[in-house]
């Protein structure tokens, strides 16, 4: 009896109809790339502009079926490529040049399943990661399985998404894999154990607590090794996400002893550490940061004090600074003006970028929060050219 071939999903009649609209849609983006209109984007110094909160602005701006976005390729594809030419029509004076590139993503925190922890997104976008895992219960690294680059959490379906993604652009677009182990030890131990067991543990169990980061290092190193041997890649500086990096939450004596070593060791591995990332307030750490040779771009979030930080920092170091949504969404001209020129009086002679955190439409209308934002886009035109 002969064998029945499954039927390739990029030959169905749909697929076919939604590959000619994603054709039509990068002759846009190619047009746009070249037009004079982008040249001079993203090339003025200091560099600003501003992030969208992913994917939940396209869930309140265009009702986005988010399971459906991160589980069918061909409406991914092509959303996101509505998206990009979305934002281009609708901020004309945005300095964020359109660029021959799509991502790869699955959405926030893939390397939580990489370590065994369930993670659900809401039809919303808004993720939810597992509480209750074991080693939470019971302070034991035999609970913890080896992270296997093919096989461990959402690594199958990355893959899968890796390929899919690459077929459908058919090299007209350089695809971007936003699908790699970012968080640090930090965030996982934390969410592994929760935030109230870890400090319990520092106290009563403070070895198993370095056995735990090394561990999760270990892992997350074996696993970039293995990205780097897939796709025939030479490692590189990282960067790394690492939210509970946030004093008070942890104190700079915790960050010394227990998570800089680690660090290091990235470092080590990658031959460099390119971003450390935080929402919270990192000022108290810095000093410790400079202990880490190859990091030279420290973020300033909102929490962390930028004239506590140009103190605390070196001249040479570049700073990205990056502004609430509110400074962006609820100020009027004469304040965003005003905070714009404070940091560029504060940062005079220094190497610096700003952009913002990501901007949800939270106003009254769709209508005013793009109003808001072009005003803001305006503003910073004026202010740095």
């Amino acid at each position: 009896m002969p064998t029945i071939l499954p039927e390739d999903p990029l030959s169905t009649p749909a697929a076919q109809e939604s590959l000619a609209r994603i054709a039509s849609l990068v002759d846009r983006i190619e047009e746009a790339t070249a037009s004079p209109q982008n040249q001079g984007r993203g090339q003025r110094h200091p560099n600003v502009t501003f992030a969208l909160e992913e994917p939940m602005t396209w869930v309140r701006l265009w009702n986005l079926d988010v399971p459906r976005y991160f589980s069918d390729p061909l409406f991914y594809v092509e959303t996101t490529l509505k998206q990009k030419l979305w934002r281009w029509d609708t901020f004309p004076e945005d300095n964020l040049p359109m660029t021959l590139e799509i991502p790869a993503s699955l959405s926030m925190y893939p390397e939580y399943t990489f370590v065994g922890m369930e993670l659900y997104f809401s039809p919303e976008g808004i993720p939810t990661i597992q509480t209750d895992h074991p080693l939470t219960r019971i302070p034991d690294l035999r609970l913890l399985k080896p992270v296997d680059f093919k096989t461990s959490g959402w690594m199958p379906r990355v893959l899968r998404w890796w390929d899919d993604v690459n077929r459908i652009v058919a090299g007209r677009l350089k695809v971007i894999n936003a699908m790699t182990w970012w968080r640090g030890c930090l965030d996982l131990a934390m969410q592994l154990r929760s935030y109230e067991m870890l400090m319990l543990d520092i106290a009563e169990r403070p070895q198993f607590v370095h056995n735990l980061m090394e561990y999760l290092t270990e892992q997350r190193c074996c696993w970039w090794g293995a990205y780097s041997e897939h796709f025939n890649l030479k490692l590189k500086p990282t960067d790394i996400g690492e939210d509970w990096l946030n004093v008070p939450f942890i104190s700079p004596d915790f960050f010394r002893d227990f998570v800089l070593p680690r660090f290091l060791e990235i470092e080590a591995f990658h031959g460099g550490i390119a971003n450390i990332h935080s929402c919270g307030n990192q000022t108290p750490l810095q000093r410790y940061f400079l202990e880490i040779k190859s990091f030279n771009n420290y973020e300033v979030s909102p929490w962390t004090s930028l004239e506590k930080t140009l103190v605390n920092l070196p001249a040479d170091k570049k700073l990205l600074i990056g502004l609430h949504p509110n400074d962006a969404l609820f100020a009027s001209p004469e304040q965003i003006e005003s905070r714009l020129r404070g940091i560029m009086a504060a940062c005079d002679g220094r190497s610096y970028d700003i952009g913002t955190s990501g901007l949800t439409p939270i106003l009254e209308t769709h209508e005013a929060f793009i109003k808001q934002v072009n005003i803001w886009a305006g503003v910073v035109r004026r202010v740095f050219g």
